[in-house]
């Protein structure tokens, strides 16, 4: 099936451009090279394709356009103006651009466009014009003659239009490329400024990150990577193995999103994000071939893919042992999926999780997520966090079709605890993860299991897992007053956050600090919060225009029956919550992170 693409790459001024040379190129190739024999109806001639270039790039009025000129201007020239034969002209370029405006033309939608330019133009439309001009005896006899025509011309215009889409459209368009509406390739330009731009998910595919990592040399085909994906826990297992690997003396590539303060957060070599200096040499690099990929597919690489092939190309560059790679949504579409191979796949906790997208029942969600899942996997093993039995199932019929074996972990219950930190033994191994809150026992249990499995000692683990970092996640930020920090935005992830409280700081009352984005389904979150014991105070995420208003947000708490008060900025609102002399959380969305006062955050 063609499919429009999302995008138009020229200017209005350089359409105007486009049209007026192509209509001179339709003047030469109609006038001067077509054949007609004397006294004849008959005409053999291709002006149609310059116009069908403008209908391609520049849309049905341009192309109408520009039959238009290329026969009034001719025949002016030549022959003289024939109103009616003009006004067929235009009805052609008018079809050429309704059917083939911003697609990639398949040789079927040649086959119809130019059946239903021959048929309902050239036949019906011209014979009419032949008889009412005396051009024929009878619209019989015309009819007959200009069916003859069209069936001659029908095979000659499809295999020029087709060489011309194959061969010449791709020339036209690079040609073009320096005038064309591209992402600048200049640091601070436009192009950087898009690339740190949110932007919703315009189509689902690997068509524009496998096109833009193939005009970078393929960098990602030179990485080890273990791939994560899930709904909550992907961070923090990825910044698990990542300080394991490092502690085993490898060299590690960690690829996360999203950042919480700065952008450079997303790549890391060894703990170290990428430096400015690398980060504007390398987005030249993809700026360039993000703007040829936009011309070849009439789209252009999204933030996340743009960030994905800047993080290959520098982990390449750095030659990494390992890349430890999470996923940005979902599985099978993710951008990080065009890996041709990987050493493992880990499958953090799957729960309903951009439904709008990955699909609606926690099966189809695990289904999309688990295509991860390789039949190239070099460890042959696909690990997984406990899952519920739909999502096992559609995991382990995943790792039955590649051939991989599945591995579920069995992390122990929840034992001793020091402040807001879990200590547990598994698989004999004494663990004291860094980061906070019940469930990461399952996650550090991941890790854990995945080191294992790639012959890591048990020692070396321990001190990964001990030395891990993951800002905003179940952070303690102050313990007087306290100040917890989790960037929890979803059922689940607001259900172990409860967990959480309950087991370190049972029937504590407290101020919850809250803020999200417009886009997110609030109602569920809110409601598991609302427990006795906790006031609310809204504020909004500064700088973000997915960003849902204070005002709005506590009107939204209001219909679920949860009352609240509004702050316009963070630091207002944890100067209000001080006030109430309660301990203090803060959450709803991780993007709030970068809000925080400079005494506070720890990036």
């Amino acid at each position: 099936m063609q499919k429009r693409a999302s995008v138009s790459n020229l200017t209005p001024l350089e359409k105007i451009t486009l049209t007026a040379v192509m209509t001179a190129l339709s003047i030469v190739l109609c006038r001067y090279l077509g054949y007609s024999p004397s006294n004849t109806m008959f005409r053999v001639e291709i002006g149609f394709l310059p116009v069908a270039l403008v209908g391609i790039l520049a849309g049905p009025l341009y192309s109408t356009v520009c039959y238009g000129l290329a026969d009034l201007l001719g025949s002016l020239i030549t022959t003289g103006m024939n109103p009616l034969i003009l006004l067929c002209k235009m009805a052609a370029g008018l079809v050429l651009g309704l059917f083939l405006y911003r697609r990639r033309p398949s040789i079927w939608l040649i086959l119809t466009t130019l059946f239903v330019l021959g048929a309902g133009v050239d036949v019906f439309l011209m014979s009419a014009v032949f008889k009412i001009m005396g051009y024929a005896p009878s619209y019989s006899a015309a009819l007959y003659t200009r069916t003859i025509n069209a069936l001659v011309n029908y095979p000659i215009r499809v295999v020029s239009l087709y060489l011309v889409c194959r061969f010449g459209l791709p020339a036209l368009e690079r040609a073009m490329k320096r005038g064309a509406r591209r992402p600048a390739p200049t640091p601070g330009g436009t192009f950087k400024e898009y690339a740190n731009s949110f932007q919703a998910v315009s189509r689902l595919g690997l068509e524009r990150i496998t096109d833009l990592l193939l005009r970078l040399g393929n960098p990602e085909k030179a990485l080890h990577c273990l791939h994560i994906a899930g709904t909550n826990g992907k961070g923090s297992v990825a910044v698990y193995l990542a300080s394991i690997l490092q502690k085993a003396g490898y060299s590690v590539g960690l690829y996360t999103s999203p950042n919480l303060v700065r952008v450079n957060e997303r790549i890391r070599v060894d703990g170290e994000p990428i430096a400015d200096a690398d980060l504007d040499r390398l987005m030249i690099k993809v700026g360039g071939a993000a703007g040829d990929t936009e011309i070849a597919l009439h789209e252009t690489p999204s933030q996340f893919e743009i960030w994905t092939a800047l993080a290959f190309l520098y982990f390449k560059e750095k030659a990494v042992d390992y890349v430890v790679l999470e996923t940005g949504l979902g599985g099978e579409f993710d951008a990080t999926n065009v890996i041709p191979s990987n050493v493992a796949a880990i499958l953090t906790k799957i729960d309903l999780d951009h439904v709008d997208y990955l699909g609606n029942t926690v099966e189809k969600i695990a289904r999309t997520k688990s295509k991860i899942v390789k039949a190239a996997c070099e460890s042959g093993f696909v690990i997984s966090s406990p899952q519920s039995p739909d999502a096992e199932r559609a995991i382990r019929e995943r790792a039955e079709e590649v051939g991989v074996t599945p591995v579920f972990v069995e992390p122990p219950e929840p034992g001793a605890f020091d402040r807001i930190y879990e200590r547990f033994t598994y698989r004999g191994i004494d663990l004291a993860p860094s980061l906070g809150g019940t469930h990461q026992i399952e996650n550090a249990c991941v890790a854990c299991e995945t080191a294992l499995r790639l012959g890591i000692a048990p020692d070396v683990i321990a001190a990964g897992i001990a030395a891990a970092r993951h800002p905003g996640r179940l952070e303690l930020l102050s313990d007087d007053p306290v100040i917890l920090y989790d960037g929890g935005h979803n059922p689940n992830g607001i259900t172990a956050l409860n967990a959480s409280l309950d087991r370190y700081f049972p029937g504590r009352e407290m101020t919850v600090i809250f803020a999200c984005m417009r886009d997110k389904d609030i109602a569920p979150s809110l409601r598991l919060l609302a427990e006795p014991g906790r006031d609310f105070l809204f504020t909004t995420v500064r700088n973000n225009p997915r960003a849902l208003p204070a005002l709005d947000l506590a009107a939204k708490a209001a219909t679920l029956g949860i009352q609240g008060e509004t702050a316009e900025t963070l630091s207002d609102a944890i100067g209000k919550a001080k006030e109430k002399g309660k301990m203090i959380l803060i959450c709803g969305s991780l993007y709030l992170y970068a809000d925080l006062p400079n005494d506070l955050c720890a990036i």
